[in-house]
């Protein structure tokens, strides 16, 4: 039969479930953040933990010797302890966040990428969250994992079960508080980077939001509302309220809980208008 008469026939395969594309993004982004001065901060952002856990292992084996009683008399190791650790990693944490995040859709828009990934089986989410947890996973590095590390340092040192009966709750808001921060911090980050035309723009404008607020909280810090206008006082005091510690600003949680949500919607908001795949066309 000559091959001009041959027809084609219709295909009768099955088509295989969407794969998971928001992992491979991910996956990418992790891979090509990396760099020297992002290694110098996860580098500087572990000498804290290694303090507390040199705390931890002197209160948990030399906390009964006379000699050092003294030394060990005022460390406690509770509840705050872990929230202050978390709480001082804050300032390495926003380094992280913008040398990470900056660039991860600045970049694209820049170098019109966006109708490539949109022509592939990738859906909004699907960019959104792949770019998030680029973020996600940087910051869980130096927040939620060492001081998950800490505190089971301090359970399998203890002589007893005292510490764990009494802080079993610990770990749950230790997981929560950083996922909560770096879920503010990083759909912030992305909406910045998708407003921004390039990396250093998106950086420095990320600076500024974050810490002119928190510069003015410090000036104005006899109003009691105040802190309202800073993400660093919001997220501070949405710790407290996860471990249970005393409030460190006078604004109401209600307050505190709808500017966090509205950060989160704005954010939104402009992803939904800026990450398109037709940007090539403006």
């Amino acid at each position: 039969m000559p091959i001009y008469e041959k027809s084609y026939l219709s295909w009768h395969g099955q088509l295989l479930q969407k794969p998971m594309t928001w992992l491979v993004i991910a996956k990418t982004g992790i891979r090509l953040a990396w760099r020297k001065s992002l290694g110098i901060i996860l580098f500087i952002s572990f000498i804290p933990f290694f303090f507390r856990a040199g705390q931890i292992y002197i209160v948990s084996r030399f906390g009964d010797e006379e000699a050092l009683m003294k030394m060990v008399r005022g460390i406690q190791i509770d509840a705050e302890f872990f929230m202050s650790f978390l709480k001082g990693q804050s300032f390495i944490l926003l380094l992280l966040v913008i040398v990470v995040g900056a660039g991860l859709i600045a970049n694209d828009r820049k170098f019109k990428a966006l109708p490539i990934y949109f022509s592939k089986p990738v859906g909004f989410w699907d960019y959104i969250i792949g770019k998030l947890l680029v973020i996600g996973s940087y910051g869980m590095l130096i927040t939620m994992i060492p001081a998950l590390l800490l505190y089971l340092m301090r359970a399998l040192l203890t002589q007893n079960t005292d510490f764990i009966q009494s802080f079993y709750w610990v770990p749950f808001s230790i997981v929560a508080w950083p996922l909560a921060a770096l879920l503010i911090l990083g759909g912030l980050t992305l909406a910045v980077s998708a407003f921004s035309r390039g990396s250093r723009a998106a950086s420095i404008l990320l600076f500024s939001i974050i810490y002119v607020p928190e510069l003015l909280r410090a000036i104005l810090s006899r109003i009691p509302d105040i802190g309202l206008i800073s993400i660093h006082a919001t997220l501070h005091q949405l710790g407290a309220i996860f471990f249970g510690a005393k409030h460190p600003y006078d604004f109401s949680n209600g307050w505190m809980v709808i500017v966090l949500l509205g950060i989160c919607g704005l954010s939104l908001l402009i992803l939904k208008i800026k990450v398109r795949p037709t940007e090539i066309l403006s």
